[in-house]
C-alpha cells in the first residue's frame, strides 16, 4: 500500500504542479485554472492507488497463504514513526494554510498549500516508514 501511495501521489502532484505552476508563472492569480486540476491530481491519486493495489493483490494471489507472515514489533514501530512525521508535516502546512487565511491572502495559497502540503506529508510518512524499516531511521 505504500508503493501504491508512493506512486499515486508522484503521479498526482507531478500532474498538478506541471499544469498549474506555469500559469501562476505567467498569468495574473485570478486567471489561474486550479480547481479542477487539483479535482483531476486527486482522481489520479485515487485511481493510481486502487489500480496498484489490484495488481501488488493479483501478485501475490496465493503466496501469504503459503508463508507464514507474523507481525513483529518493526513493523509497528515503522507504521508509529512514519504516521507520526507524516502528521507533523500535515499539522505544519494545516497551520500555514491557517495563517495564510488570517492574514487574508487570496484562497489559492491557502488550499494549495493544503493539497501540496498534505501530498508531501503523505510522502514524508511513506519515506519515513520505508527507513525506519529498514533500520536508517
Amino acid at each position: 500500500m505504500n508503493r501504491s501511495a508512493a506512486i499515486g501521489t508522484i503521479l498526482a502532484l507531478g500532474w498538478y504542479l506541471i499544469r498549474v505552476m506555469p500559469q501562476v508563472a505567467s498569468l495574473p492569480l485570478d486567471e489561474v485554472s486550479w480547481k479542477a486540476e487539483m479535482a483531476i491530481a486527486v482522481v489520479i491519486f485515487v485511481v493510481t492507488l486502487i489500480a496498484d493495489s489490484i495488481r501488488a493483490a493479483i501478485a501475490s494471489h496465493g503466496q501469504l497463504g503459503e508463508v507464514d507472515v507474523v507481525d513483529d514489533e518493526r513493523d509497528h514501530a515503522a507504521e508509529r514513526r512514519g504516521d507520526a512525521w507524516g502528521g507533523h508535516a500535515m499539522h505544519a502546512a494545516a497551520f500555514i494554510a491557517l495563517m495564510l487565511l488570517v492574514f487574508e491572502f487570496d484562497p489559492f495559497w491557502a488550499a494549495n498549500v493544503l493539497f501540496v502540503g498534505a501530498m508531501l506529508a503523505g510522502l514524508t510518512s511513506i519515506l519515513v516508514k520505508f527507513l525506519t524499516y529498514r533500520g536508517s531511521v
